[in-house]
């Protein structure tokens, strides 16, 4: 009588585990198949009736241990079969997961058609459309698809940080060279405010003298339609003669104009660090992707970027706008609509992932599921 009813529930504890294997192709299932409580209670009975040694019980049911003393110790102490871990969940969809797609695709557009796009670039991108992600979560999944290889850790010194209090009360200048074939090697003078980071004038020479630095920033005071109240620099001969020498071009340019002249620390070129991090974007995303070998090709080149860093890439250090919205004093109108925006989607999409919406959407899978069991369609079959 026993061994029968071992038989009987062997067979049910087996054809649970297949369809623990094969069940909800589809939905996601978290744990186990629930086990009936029937079935739970014939086991208890079985293994307390029969004279066998518990261990050899269990073994011929294919049944661990520990999971039948779980099932006594809630049958005996709690006077309950129910199990409530396991079963059908809904997995929570994952940000990342959502628009994995949109993501490699600004990926693969190019900046200029030339550089590649990076997180930042792209959680920007995004927020164009409505959709706010973290950069982290963008380097994520960059990194999932094979898009991006992740940079070696390096130590982060804290240095002392300074920022302007207006516009045109700091500017910062400083040279950087460019190789254009057959005609050498090119200088590209920088105005760049430190209030803003805009660059306000760029202008290319043949040399790096006074004389051109002076060029540049009266260029530089015309566009801005005033002069700034001081101009850091680093201790290059275009800027400074040095101490106890005749006064540089330069020097006489902002003696003239009534600027006072900053230095930079000397061997320190964090002081110098905004316009410093213009020349190495510039490097990255515009002059390292061509070989140039005009001089007013290159020119062009260089001013159609300066457009675009001014007017449409965003600064993280700037509360995410454009140096150009900065500086015009539109930030202050923009960022506040972004960050109600930004509040108004991210409530939108935790309404959507609360609790009460996935239990609905689970019911409806579970409904689904109910659907497409092998008895369900051989009754409708037989009924039509």
């Amino acid at each position: 009588m026993y061994e029968h009813r071992i038989a009987e529930l062997s067979a049910d504890l087996e054809i649970l585990k297949k369809k623990r294997k094969l069940a909800a192709r589809g939905i996601d299932l978290r744990g186990r198949q629930k086990v009936p409580k029937d079935v739970k209670l014939s086991v208890l009975n079985i293994v307390e009736a029969t004279p066998l040694k518990k261990k050899i019980l269990l073994q011929k049911l294919g049944m661990a241990p520990i999971k039948y003393f779980r099932w006594s110790q809630k049958y005996y102490l709690d006077n309950c079969l129910e199990d409530k871990r396991g079963g059908l969940r809904l997995k929570r969809p994952r940000m990342e997961d959502l628009y994995r797609k949109q993501i490699v695709a600004i990926r693969k557009q190019k900046f200029l058609g030339k550089a590649d796009i990076g997180p930042e670039r792209i959680m920007d991108e995004l927020e164009q459309n409505g959709i706010f992600l973290s950069h982290e979560t963008i380097r994520k999944v960059l990194h999932q698809e094979g898009l991006i290889t992740p940079r070696p850790r390096v130590e982060i010194h804290e240095f002392k940080r300074f920022e302007a209090e207006a516009k045109n009360d700091l500017w910062q200048m400083d040279f950087l060279y460019l190789f254009v074939v057959g005609y050498g090697y090119v200088y590209l003078c920088s105005v760049l405010d430190d209030y803003s980071r805009k660059i306000v004038h760029a202008q290319l020479s043949t040399s790096a003298t006074a004389l051109e630095a002076a060029d540049t920033l009266k260029t530089a005071i015309e566009k801005a339609g005033a002069p700034p109240k001081r101009v850091l620099t680093d201790r290059e001969i275009q800027f400074f003669t040095g101490v106890g020498n005749r006064i540089g071009k330069f020097e006489t340019f902002l003696k003239t104009n009534e600027i006072e002249h900053v230095f930079a620390r000397v061997r320190h070129p964090q002081t110098l660090g905004k316009i410093e991090r213009f020349h190495r974007s510039l490097r990255q995303e515009c002059l390292n992707h061509y070989t140039f070998d005009d001089p007013i090709e290159t020119h062009r080149i260089v001013r159609e970027y300066i457009h675009l860093y001014n007017t449409v890439r965003k600064h993280k250090g700037i509360g995410r706008v454009t140096p150009e919205q900065r500086y015009s004093g539109q930030d202050k109108h923009i960022r506040p609509f972004q960050l109600q925006l930004r509040n108004k989607i991210l409530s939108e999409r935790k309404a959507m992932l609360s609790e009460p919406a996935l239990q609905q959407k689970m019911a409806l899978q579970k409904t689904v599921l109910f659907l497409k069991t092998p008895c369900l369609r051989r009754w409708f079959s037989f009924k039509l």
